[in-house]
C-alpha cells in the first residue's frame, strides 16, 4: 500500500493499457507529467491515477483510496497475466532472456533503491566531552556560553610568534579567532590598536565585530577600536593615507564590466556572444597573480580574446587615472615595497595579525601579509586547505601548506572536532577528502552521531533527479522541517535547470543565489530556441534578432528585414529570403527557412531541435559559439541541457509555453525571496561555503559534472590540480549537512549514459561489500 492510495504498475492512457515494467525506462518521467495533468486512469473504474516518483519508493501508479477492492483485484489479475505472458514469450540469446514482443532490450535498470553508506566506523565519545576542570578566562567564557575545547583553548592562549590553525569544516574557527583577540586584549593586555583581524568578506567581518561584544572583559570602546577589515578595505585605507589624490574614492571602478564592454565593443566583441563576466574573472586572476597583459599565456580562444581585452582595459584605466579593486591590492604591494618608512609605520601599527580563511589567499595578498608581519612575526592564520575552492579567483592553497616553510618557528594547532555534522556524514566526508594526493593531513571528529546515514540515489536523468528531490522536500516540510534548513547544491548553475523547472510548478518557497540567470534566458539557449520560436511568432523582432545571431547574420540586417516586412506586407520570417548582400551559401539556406521553421511546429520539441541542428545551421552555431564561455560554463553544455528538457514535452508549443512560464515564475521568485527568508536554498557549491543546513542534496554526482569536464581534461594532460580542487568541492558540499546528506548519481546526464563520480566510488564499494 502507498500512503496516498493503492500502488499499481498499470494505467490507461488514451484507451491503451500501460504496464510500467514494459515501458521504456526513459519515458517513465513523461508519464509522471501526464499523470499530473490527469491523463492516466484506472483500467477498471476509470478513476484518475497519479504517479509516485520518490527517492525511497519504487515508482508506481497510485489509485485514490476506495472501499471497492474490485479495481485492485482486476489490476492484479491483469499484471499477473502480463507478467506470465512476458515470461513465456521470452527467449534466450547470448545468455540473456529477451522478450520477443520488444525489438530492443532496455538495458537500463528499471529502478535502483538508494544505497545507504552504512560502512561507517562505530562512534566513540570524543575526548572533548571529557574535559578537565576549567579556570580563569576559560571558565568565564564557559559561563558566558562560549565553550572551547582543549585545542581551541590552546589556540586562544597562544600570543607571540607565528601560529597556524588548521581548522576543519564546522570546527568553530571564527569563535577561536575572535576569542583569541578577546583573550589578548583582556588577559594579555595588548591594546586593540596593535591588532588587525583580516577576512575576505564584509559579512564575515561584520560577524566578527558582533561576536567581539559577547566576550567577557571586552568593553564596547575596545571592540570598536579593534580593526576588523576585509583585505580590500584594509589595503584601500593604507593607499588613501599614502596618496589620497591618486586613490580617491571617485576614481574607483566598482564594477569593471562597463569599461570592459566599452573596450570590447571597439574590439568587435559582441556582448550577446562574449561572456564579459567570465572575462572579468579571468582578468582579475591574472592581476592577482601579478601577470601583466604582455606576459599572459593563453590556452584557448576565450583566453586569447580576454587577454586582448585585458590589454585595452588596462590602457583605458591608465589614460583616465582610474583603478579597480584588484589595483588596490597591487597598488598597496608596490607602495609598501617602495616606501620603507610607510611599511615600518604599518608594521608597528599591526603588531599582531589574525587572518581568517587563509586557504583563500592569493599571491598579491600573501606578499603584502609577509611584509606587514615583519619583523615581529606575530601572525596567526586560520584555514583549511581541504576547503580551498576558489582557484578561478586566484586563491592558492600552497600558501597555507607552505606556511611553516616561511615561518619555521610557527606552532601548528589542529582544530578537528566538528560541531556541525553527525558522525556518519563526517566519516563519509573524511574518506572522500583523504584520497587527495596533496593536502595537510587531518581527520575530522564528529561530536555527535545519528541513525540517519548518508545515502546515494540513482535517478534516470536530470528530470527524474529534480522530481525525486522536490518530492522528498515536500515530505520533509510535511514533517515540520523549515524550508530554509533544506539546501540543494550543484557544481554549476546549469545543473539547477530541472530543479527550477519543477519548483516553479509548486507552492514551495525557494531562493536562488544572487545574480542567478534563468537557464532559458542564457545567450546560447535563446539562440537555439529562436529556431522554435520564430515559427510560432513570425512578427517578433526580438526573436528574429536572436535567430540572426544563430545564423551568423549581422544585426544591421534586422533593419532591412523590417523594411521588407512593410514593403512586401509579409512577416519577418517570410522576409528572410529577400535579404541581400549575403554570401551565396547563406542566401541558399534562407530560401527554405520559412517553410522549415513552420514545419518544425508540427514536430515534438526533441525532433525540432534535432532538425534545426542537422538542417538549419544550428550545428554550426554549436561548433562556433557553443565553446564560448569559461572552462566551466559553455553554450554546448546549455544546449545539451535544453535537449534533455525538450524530451518532457509532446509539442513545440507546449514546450515554449512551459519555458515562458518558468521565466516569469523565476522573476517572481527572485522578487519574492527578499520577502521570504525561510526558503529552500538552491546554491552552487561555491556559494554554499561557510553555510550549514539540516538537510542537503548534492545533484549531478557523475563524471563530467562533479568532477567537471575541465578538470578531467586537465588530469588527462598531466595536471591533477583542478581534479583535486573538484574533490575539495565535493568535500565542502558534504560538510554543509548537519543531519541528512543525499547524493544524486543520475544514470544519464546531458542525454548520455553517465558514470558515478570517482569521489563516491570508494563509498559505494564499501557499502555494497
Amino acid at each position: 500500500m502507498h500512503p496516498k492510495g493503492v500502488s499499481m504498475n498499470t494505467a490507461l492512457y488514451l484507451n491503451e493499457p500501460l504496464y510500467l515494467p514494459e515501458l521504456d525506462r526513459g519515458k517513465w518521467h513523461t508519464f509522471y507529467r501526464l499523470s499530473k495533468k490527469g491523463l492516466l486512469h484506472c483500467i477498471h473504474c476509470g478513476a484518475p491515477l497519479s504517479m509516485s516518483f520518490s527517492i525511497h519508493q519504487k515508482p508506481s501508479f497510485i489509485h485514490p483510496p476506495s472501499g471497492d477492492n474490485r479495481c485492485r483485484e482486476q489490476v492484479e489479475a491483469f499484471e499477473q497475466a502480463r507478467q506470465a505472458e512476458s515470461q513465456t514469450a521470452a527467449t534466450t540469446a547470448h545468455g540473456f532472456r529477451l522478450p520477443q514482443r520488444r525489438a530492443v532490450l532496455n538495458t537500463t535498470p528499471a529502478w535502483k533503491a538508494p544505497l545507504v553508506l552504512s560502512n561507517v566506523a562505530p562512534f566513540t565519545v570524543p575526548a572533548s566531552a571529557k574535559q578537565m576542570a576549567m579556570e580563569g578566562y576559560r571558565e568565564q567564557l564557559t559561563k558566558a556560553g562560549l565553550t572551547l575545547d582543549d585545542a581551541q583553548w590552546k589556540a586562544v592562549k597562544h600570543i607571540d610568534g607565528p601560529l597556524l590553525l588548521l581548522a576543519g569544516a564546522g570546527c568553530g574557527k571564527t569563535r577561536v579567532l575572535t576569542a583569541r583577540a578577546a583573550y589578548m586584549i583582556s588577559e594579555a593586555n595588548i591594546h586593540p590598536n596593535k591588532m588587525a583581524l583580516v577576512t575576505f568578506t564584509a559579512k564575515a567581518a561584520q560577524e566578527m565585530r558582533e561576536r567581539m561584544t559577547e566576550y567577557p572583559g571586552i568593553e564596547p570602546t575596545f571592540a570598536q577600536s579593534l580593526l576588523i577589515r576585509t583585505f580590500h578595505s584594509l589595503f584601500y585605507t593604507m593607499l588613501v593615507h599614502a596618496d589620497p589624490n591618486k586613490w580617491h574614492g571617485s576614481k574607483l571602478i566598482k564594477s569593471g564590466q562597463e569599461l570592459l564592454k566599452t573596450q570590447g565593443r571597439a574590439l568587435g566583441l559582441d556582448e550577446s556572444e562574449f561572456p564579459y563576466d567570465q572575462a572579468a574573472t579571468q582578468i582579475s586572476w591574472w592581476k592577482n597573480h601579478m601577470i601583466a597583459p604582455k606576459h599572459v599565456e593563453t590556452t584557448d580562444t576565450f583566453e586569447e580574446k580576454a587577454a586582448l581585452l585585458y590589454e585595452h582595459y588596462e590602457k583605458a584605466l591608465r589614460e583616465t587615472g582610474r583603478f579597480d579593486f584588484d589595483d588596490m591590492q597591487l597598488g598597496c604591494l608596490y607602495v609598501l615595497q617602495e616606501n620603507n618608512r610607510l611599511l615600518q609605520r604599518y608594521q608597528e601599527r599591526f603588531a599582531y595579525l589574525l587572518i581568517d580563511e587563509f586557504q583563500d589567499i592569493n599571491p598579491v595578498q600573501f606578499e603584502i601579509v609577509k611584509l606587514l608581519a615583519m619583523p615581529q612575526r606575530n601572525i596567526c592564520v586560520v584555514g583549511d586547505d581541504d576547503q580551498s575552492i576558489y582557484r578561478f579567483r586566484g586563491s592558492d592553497p600552497r600558501f597555507i601548506r607552505s606556511f611553516t616553510a616561511h615561518y619555521p618557528e610557527a606552532k601548528t594547532i589542529h582544530l578537528v572536532e566538528n560541531y556541525r555534522s553527525s558522525h556518519p556524514i563526517i566519516a563519509s566526508a573524511n574518506r572522500v577528502i583523504a584520497e587527495n594526493r596533496t593536502r595537510l593531513e587531518k581527520t575530522l571528529v564528529a561530536q555527535h552521531t545519528s541513525d540517519q546515514l548518508p545515502y546515494l540515489f540513482f535517478p534516470y536523468n536530470e528530470e527524474e533527479e529534480a522530481t525525486m528531490i522536490v518530492e522528498e522536500i515536500k515530505r520533509l516540510i510535511g514533517k515540520g522541517i523549515c524550508p530554509s534548513e533544506i539546501a540543494v547544491l550543484y557544481r554549476t548553475s546549469t545543473s539547477a535547470r530541472a530543479l527550477v523547472d519543477r519548483l516553479v510548478d509548486t507552492t514551495l518557497p525557494f531562493s536562488l543565489e544572487q545574480g542567478f540567470a534563468c537557464f532559458y534566458e542564457r545567450p546560447f539557449v535563446r539562440r537555439a530556441l529562436s529556431f522554435l520560436r520564430i515559427g510560432r511568432n513570425e512578427e517578433s523582432p526580438y526573436v528574429m534578432a536572436e535567430l540572426l545571431k544563430a545564423l551568423f547574420i549581422k544585426q544591421e540586417h534586422l533593419d532591412q528585414l523590417l523594411h521588407i516586412q512593410k514593403t512586401e506586407r509579409c512577416s519577418l520570417l517570410e522576409a528572410i529570403p529577400f535579404l541581400t548582400e549575403l554570401p551565396a551559401f547563406q542566401a541558399k539556406k534562407l530560401k527554405t527557412l520559412p517553410a522549415d521553421c513552420r514545419r518544425m511546429q508540427k514536430m515534438n520539441p526533441s525532433e525540432a531541435l534535432a532538425f534545426a541542428e542537422a538542417r538549419l545551421g544550428l550545428n554550426e552555431t554549436i561548433k562556433k559559439q557553443g565553446q564560448e564561455g569559461n572552462k566551466f560554463e559553455k553554450g554546448s553544455d546549455d544546449f545539451n541541457q535544453l535537449k534533455v528538457a525538450a524530451t518532457q514535452f509532446e509539442t513545440v508549443e507546449s514546450f515554449l509555453i512551459h519555458i515562458d512560464h518558468v521565466i516569469a515564475k523565476q522573476q517572481e521568485c527572485q522578487t519574492f525571496q527578499t520577502r521570504h527568508p525561510k526558503s529552500i536554498q538552491l546554491l552552487t557549491i561555491h556559494r554554499s561555503k561557510g553555510l550549514e543546513f539540516s538537510h542537503v542534496f548534492i545533484v549531478g554526482a557523475v563524471e563530467g559534472s562533479l568532477p567537471h569536464d575541465y578538470a578531467l581534461d586537465a588530469w588527462r594532460e598531466g595536471d591533477d590540480g583542478p581534479l583535486q580542487e573538484e574533490r575539495r568541492l565535493m568535500y565542502v558540499a558534504m560538510t554543509r549537512a548537519k543531519k541528512e546528506l543525499a547524493i544524486s548519481v543520475p544514470v544519464h546526464y546531458r542525454g548520455k549514459r553517465a558514470h558515478p563520480t570517482r569521489f563516491v566510488r570508494s563509498l559505494m564499494n564499501r557499502s555494497q561489500n
